[in-house]
């Protein structure tokens, strides 16, 4: 392997480790958030108990719309269970794709802002998503 090569190789595993880090840097703070602030020790904010890191990482995302009231409590709990299927459903493989892991979140947070804006169908939703996809690989 050649210099430039392995600069290129290690500049990529730094790169995907410093995304790793970020994203657990946003739901360590999310859990953190959620385990010790009063605002969320209440029943209404027991689903957000049952999230995964993903869940996690879309609640601290879309708690933005929240507190400047674009989303109702239903609706961030809806919001947080929907992008959460999204990306386990819609989103391939990372192995397929090739994105890195916040590459992944920021297809489906560019879908979420676009159906802020108009409804589509789930198919829509999958050739947007893949058109995504498609753009973020081309653009590496």
């Amino acid at each position: 392997m050649s210099s430039s090569s392995k600069s290129i190789s290690n500049n990529y595993k730094t790169s995907v480790l410093e995304e790793e880090e970020e994203f657990s840097l946003v739901v360590s703070k999310g859990r953190d958030l959620l385990e010790n602030k009063a605002e969320f020790q209440t029943d209404e904010w027991a689903w957000t108990r049952d999230l995964d890191d993903g869940g996690i990482f879309f609640f601290c995302y879309l708690l933005i719309d929240y507190r400047q009231q674009t989303l109702n409590k239903n609706s961030l709990r809806e919001s947080v269970h929907t992008l959460n299927l999204l990306l386990n459903k819609m989103v391939p493989p990372r192995e397929k794709t090739g994105l890195p892991l916040l590459g992944e979140f920021q297809v489906i947070f560019t879908l979420y802002e676009r159906l802020k804006r108009e409804e589509m169908t789930w198919d829509d939703c999958e050739k947007y998503i893949m058109e995504q996809i498609s753009e973020h690989q081309n653009s590496n």
